[in-house]
């Protein structure tokens, strides 16, 4: 009986023969769906004990192993059931490649060419941030700077894998600016012992000290807070100058980029009241989405997809009911590219899940396989047309 998990490494580094690929695609043959759907519950611990690979995977190879899982899945009866959010042949095809998962129904259909083989490839973003202290000075923060950092007033921050962390307040309070360009994202541990993610493209402005009876910072961008609990001192997040949200001890997440339609709060735990300078605001419970436009409205969605929203904070592309736009201004921020459309842009809707982990010339095999055609030179994509559903 085929070692799955050998072959599974092997693949992911790239080091699988010719013999060994004809056998695995011939097990392939053999599997029902129901046993697809387990391997794929296997996926995280496999891919988790695979290690850096050797080499890496060719996007074209990749794409011929997917052909060839898919003519085997044609060939093989197959109930017609849904499995996660895609067919097990591209789920499988994908998972070789020792990193990217996506799902959608099963729909075993011809597989599109590879990208172009001229491309090159692009890595995914990574931890990394730039602090800016009140003196204008600047120092670069990734996991790779770890170590104790004395700022101005004799403050103390320390750098600890992918978070900065201030230690000590200092004699007084000066203000410190953190911010991530595309494709990086960084973790910052406030005075206070709140928490907060920032995404790629975002900053936030804070205090190395909070005195008064309110705690603000303010943010630009997207970030997730874990809110120290302090009734004494409400925490404020002035967003964009636009927005504003009110706490006492919550976790929360704020998406405030200049070129999303609207500021979305979202609530994970707690309360938080969320204002549009100089209108009334609005009181979110767990599980709701704040929704503000320029106009001074603010749409509440009851029952809003809290997993979709802090995805990223989780390492994921969430791309359940997102348009096509959407997920393209999420891979310029994450992958640092420019984004440009042949045609109109295509209106349509994704589903699924995937690392954001993978390198982009990975994920376009993915969005091939979605029906999104698509052309990679330098740091442009283009995207050339899509599949209507």
């Amino acid at each position: 009986m085929i070692d799955k998990q050998t072959i599974l490494t092997k693949y992911a580094r790239n080091e699988v023969n010719a013999g060994e690929h004809a056998a695995f695609r011939e097990w392939l043959k053999t599997r029902s769906a129901e046993e697809m759907e387990a391997l794929m519950e296997e996926y995280g611990e496999i891919v988790a004990r695979l290690g850096a690979p050797q080499t890496p995977a060719s996007p074209a190879l990749l794409a011929a192993i997917h052909h060839e899982i898919n003519t085997a899945a044609t060939e093989t009866p197959v109930r017609p059931v849904i499995i996660r959010k895609w067919g097990w042949a591209a789920a499988v095809a994908l998972l070789l490649a020792g990193g990217t998962y996506l799902w959608s129904t099963y729909r075993p259909e011809t597989a599109q060419p590879p990208l172009a083989a001229n491309s090159t490839d692009i890595k995914p973003g990574t931890n990394g941030a730039v602090l800016t202290l009140s003196d204008g000075s600047q120092v670069s923060l990734d996991s790779a700077h770890a170590g104790t950092i004395t700022l101005q007033g004799g403050t103390v921050a320390k750098v600890s894998g992918n978070k900065l962390v201030y230690e000590n307040n200092g004699k007084t309070s000066t203000y410190n600016t953190m911010s991530t360009s595309n494709g990086r994202q960084f973790q910052l541990e406030l005075p206070d012992g709140t928490s907060v993610w920032l995404n790629s493209a975002s900053s936030i402005h804070y205090p190395t000290a909070f005195s008064g009876t309110v705690r603000e910072v303010d943010i630009t961008g997207e970030a997730y807070f874990e809110v120290a609990s302090d009734a004494s001192r409400p925490f404020r997040v002035n967003v964009n100058n636009k927005a504003e949200v009110e706490v006492l001890g919550t976790n929360f997440n704020v998406n405030a980029y200049d070129n999303e339609s609207t500021i979305n709060t979202t609530l994970l735990q707690g309360a938080v009241r969320v204002l549009q300078r100089g209108h009334q605001g609005v009181v979110l419970r767990p599980g709701q989405q704040a929704q503000s436009t320029g106009a001074g409205e603010i749409k509440v969605i009851a029952d809003a997809n809290t997993e979709k929203a802090i995805a990223w904070k989780d390492g994921l592309f969430n791309f359940n009911g997102a348009k096509l736009d959407e997920v393209v201004r999420q891979l310029e921020r994450w992958y640092d590219i420019r984004v440009i459309y042949e045609k109109d842009v295509p209106d349509i809707e994704l589903a699924g899940k995937m690392t954001r982990g993978v390198s982009l010339q990975g994920l376009l095999v993915v969005l091939e396989e979605l029906g999104v055609h698509c052309k990679l030179e330098g740091r442009t994509l283009t995207i050339l047309s899509a599949d209507q559903p």
